[in-house]
């Protein structure tokens, strides 16, 4: 049967989404694994939540300012598509986009302290791919912040082990998000965003996921923060404790 001009009008539209994956040259949205369709239609269900906490996220995915990537547990995969995020964000337009790295789902993967080891697994893989070296370099310091090519970015892991921390899956499989830091700045000022935007996700977070805050929930900069230990969280409130996984360089 004909698909009439309206329905192609429509499915061209919802298929925009793939023009922005950084690690095909297809256009052609047959030529995506099912898995790859799967993983993205439901990362967006998620994010289209009215009370999804992140609106930061929720935004972006919106106005089409986000760039995925699929298979990033493969390191030359993961490399070169952060080596093209990096290279795009030096247009002004695209500065403050984000990149959604998905994982092949596992169905093996059932232990969240198995996330908690691929996550910073992958991040090791990505800073030992890169030529230049983070400032600062240790992550004890409140200023750190992981970064590739010289571009700090925060980083937030999920996946389906989380039970508690809703928030945190977006999918059925492992997905890193990358936002730049320049994205947690005001347009007008240049400043970082206002406590005050804050405290609004923490109150939706809050809500989301039924159970405080984590307590290592911090804000940039603050001397009593650590950025890496918000990346990839517990499932519970136990505070993170030790050093971070991986050392700077």
């Amino acid at each position: 049967m004909a698909t009439s001009p309206e329905a192609e009008q429509s499915n061209a539209a919802s298929d925009q989404w793939i023009a922005r994956i950084l690690n095909i040259e297809a256009s052609n949205a047959g030529d995506l694994p099912a898995w790859w369709r799967d993983a993205y239609h439901s990362y967006r269900k998620t994010l289209e939540q009215p009370d999804y906490p992140c609106f930061f996220g929720q935004a972006a995915e919106r106005r089409g300012e986000m760039f995925y990537a699929f298979e990033g547990e493969r390191p030359e995969t993961a490399r070169a598509t952060m080596q093209c995020f990096v290279e795009l964000g030096h247009d002004p337009k695209l500065r403050r986009h984000s990149l959604a790295m998905f994982c092949t789902p596992d169905p093996a993967l059932t232990s969240h302290a198995e996330f908690l080891r691929r996550f910073w697994t992958l991040l090791q893989q990505l800073q030992e791919a890169d030529n230049v070296p983070m400032q600062p370099a240790d992550p004890d310091d409140p200023l750190w912040e992981f970064s590739f090519g010289g571009r700090k970015m925060f980083v937030v892991g999920t996946a389906p082990t989380y039970r508690q921390r809703r928030s945190r899956v977006v999918g059925s499989g492992i997905v890193l998000l990358f936002q730049p830091r320049e994205l947690f700045t005001d347009l007008a000022t240049g400043k970082p965003i206002a406590a005050e935007i804050r405290r609004q996700i923490h109150a939706r977070m809050l809500e989301y996921d039924a159970m405080p805050v984590h307590p290592d929930i911090g804000f940039y900069g603050d001397p009593h923060n650590r950025e890496w230990k918000q990346y990839c969280l517990p499932d519970d409130n136990t505070p993170v404790t030790g050093r971070c996984p991986f050392g700077g360089r």
